[in-house]
């Protein structure tokens, strides 16, 4: 038979031994406040915070609706600057609008006067629809390009 020998050690000595035995804990971390979104105190990159990387979240979505309002106006300034002509089936009526659907000239021939009030009416009419739907049809198409440049779906047409 074996025999058990069960020696007493005071108390402190005892803890000594224990702390001597075990690795060291880590050193405990400093105590920092964060912020919601980070920016808090000790966190220099805005990744921390209850919903980590929101701060730098919210800067870049700042920074891409600072990008789309420049190009936005781009493409504004660039339709104002743009003109589509119309033209009347017999084309004796010619009208001029830009891109933001602004007329900006109109020019009838010797012909159409001839023809009557009532016949020119109908052709300046026409040549309106042309232009208009000339202008229409290059602002939307310059805005799916704006669209696809800034990696959006396009515009429904």
């Amino acid at each position: 038979m074996m025999a058990l020998a069960i020696t007493a050690t005071p108390q402190r000595a005892f803890t000594q031994q224990c702390r001597a035995q075990r690795p060291r804990l880590q050193q405990r971390r400093a105590l920092t406040t964060r912020a919601l979104f980070g920016k808090g105190g000790g966190d220099k990159d805005g990744g921390g915070g209850m919903f980590g990387g929101m701060g730098n979240l919210m800067e870049n979505l700042k920074k891409a609706q600072a990008l789309v309002q420049v190009e936005a106006a781009k493409v504004q300034e660039e339709l104002a600057n743009t003109e589509f002509e119309g033209f009347s089936s017999d084309e004796t009526v010619c009208v001029v609008m830009t891109g933001n659907q602004e007329p900006r000239s109109v020019e009838i021939t010797q012909e159409a006067y001839d023809q009557g009030v009532e016949k020119l009416n109908v052709l300046v009419q026409e040549a309106m629809k042309e232009a208009h739907g000339k202008s229409v049809d290059g602002m939307k198409q310059r805005m799916q390009k704006l669209a696809s440049n800034l990696g959006m779906p396009a515009p429904p047409s």
